[in-house]
């Protein structure tokens, strides 16, 4: 049985220690996803943010060319009045205007390039067969300026008063102003934060080692159709590209077709996960093989002292219908007591508790609600006799004895008053019937040699009787003085 107890502890052990581990594994990954959602939406914000201030310089564009006021005013200030708020866009790399045929109307920088075949271009045609005027954004290309900077297309479509198709105003933005915008944020040794359009292209990737991905086409990566579809979450997979298992947090940039994700290898997220738990896996196991080894030795031990322990079983016999010591573990243990008080000059207290009126509930209430009433006071008197070398036992019928080692008559007052106390304030065992109360009788005596321990009982039998004559719920100490009571306080 103590080889069985030992392996269900250490099944234990181990099944405990293991859910710690599983919770630290599961808590550090919704830590993981936790910041790097809040960093998904810090740049989602940013992001946002930067394109409001474009399309504000392309509204403004806009309206200030369809004004008939704009023609009367010299060049240069309306070349300044066109281009203000445009200057205001962070990173850009020029706005221009062109017509219906695509034709240059108007230019943020007269060395600005403006590309060729304007009306070829994906972002001219975007605007010439759409019916609304949302705004367009194009796939990364190089530069001509610089071939190693990346810029993007941002337009808006010009219309007439009839919704006529009269050219598209363009602003261009490099794409290293997001480089720069994600470069201070931490996301690790193997994380990157990436920029795609809604058709799937790699805008921008960052850190800028992974430049050479700009342009990509993700389209058909299932973890890129699973943004669309959800649009913005947390999930793991398999990465296409760098090919390891990465968490990925992403979110759609609200009224852009832009999708921002933050993805993180998951070999870096848990590697002091890893740490910790073959550290505390090692000690754990470690715990539990010097447990099996210390069970075989007390197993070892137990065997040379079964013979002793039997006996002690026997003499450690309790009431059946209280759980209390019965009246034979009360006189062994008495005894025992006396001849140490003996030896040691300390004093011993013995307190004898009666349930008031019990016949008359009894042959009231019947048997069942007595042994009631008995099992409700026994647990009162159990739970106020509490260091381990006292001992409660009934003494038979409704009556029960505590010996006290090493208290003196104050303290075995005090303590008898607080056991008549809370028997008061039981609730009542029969519903509308008036609560159960106790009569005690205590006293306590300094151990000489030759005493008698019966003497001591006899003395709290006598305080005893001494509480029931004075009118019961009450406490009644003789000790070597004399007579001293303790009266409860008066019924309400």
């Amino acid at each position: 049985m103590l080889f069985g107890a030992t392996t269900l502890s250490v099944v234990a052990i181990l099944s405990i220690v293991g859910y710690l581990l599983v919770r630290e594994y599961r808590n550090t990954e919704q830590e993981a996803t936790r910041s790097a959602l809040n960093l998904v939406q810090l740049i989602n914000r940013d992001i946002r943010n930067t394109f409001s201030l474009y399309d504000s310089a392309l509204t403004s564009l806009i309206d200030l060319l369809q004004s008939q006021e704009l023609s009367s005013l010299a060049p240069r200030t309306r070349h300044a009045l066109l281009f203000a708020r445009a200057s205001e866009a962070p990173s850009n790399a020029g706005f221009f205007v062109v017509d219906a045929e695509g034709k240059l109307i108007a230019s943020s920088g007269a060395a600005m390039p403006v590309p060729d075949k304007a009306r070829e271009q994906p972002w001219f045609q975007a605007h010439l067969n759409a019916v609304d005027d949302e705004i367009f954004i194009s796939r990364p290309f190089h530069s001509s300026q610089d071939p190693n900077e990346w810029n993007i297309i941002l337009s808006r479509r010009v219309s007439g008063p009839e919704g006529a198709f009269r050219g598209v105003a363009v602003g261009q933005i490099k794409l290293s102003y997001f480089q720069n915008m994600f470069r201070g944020l931490d996301i690790g040794p193997t994380g990157n934060i990436s920029l795609v359009s809604a058709d799937g292209f790699l805008l921008t990737q960052y850190p800028g080692s992974a430049q050479t991905y700009i342009g990509q086409n993700l389209s058909q990566a299932p973890n890129f159709i699973r943004f669309l579809k959800e649009r913005h979450g947390s999930f793991t997979a398999m990465s296409g590209i760098y090919h390891q298992e990465r968490l990925y947090n992403f979110a759609q940039v609200r009224d852009l077709p832009l999708v921002v994700v933050v993805a993180v290898s998951t070999s870096s997220i848990f590697d002091n996960w890893r740490h910790t738990a073959l550290l505390i896996g090692s000690a754990t196991l470690l715990l539990c093989l010097g447990l099996l080894w210390l069970t075989w030795l007390l197993t070892r031990e137990l065997r040379l002292r079964h013979q002793a322990e039997r006996v002690l079983a026997e003499l450690a016999a309790t009431d059946p219908l209280t759980g209390l010591a019965n009246r034979r573990t009360l006189d062994t243990t008495l005894d025992l007591e006396w001849r140490r008080a003996q030896r040691s000059g300390s004093p011993v207290s013995l307190m004898m508790i009666d349930i008031d009126n019990f016949k008359d509930f009894n042959d009231s209430h019947g048997h069942q609600a007595g042994d009631e009433a008995i099992r409700r006071v026994a647990q009162v008197i159990k739970s106020h006799t509490r260091r381990p070398a006292d001992l409660a036992a009934r003494y038979g019928g409704e009556e029960f004895a505590v010996i006290l080692t090493e208290t003196g008559a104050t303290g075995t007052r005090l303590l008898a008053e607080k056991i008549r106390a809370a028997v008061e304030e039981m609730e009542p065992v029969i519903a509308n019937h008036k609560k159960l109360t106790v009569s005690l009788g205590t006293c306590s005596r300094y151990a000489k040699p030759g005493d008698d321990p019966q003497a001591l009982i006899s003395t709290a039998d006598k305080a005893l009787y001494q509480a029931k004559k004075g009118g019961r719920n009450r406490v009644v100490n003789i000790n070597e003085t004399g007579l001293n009571a303790l009266r409860p306080k008066p019924q309400a």
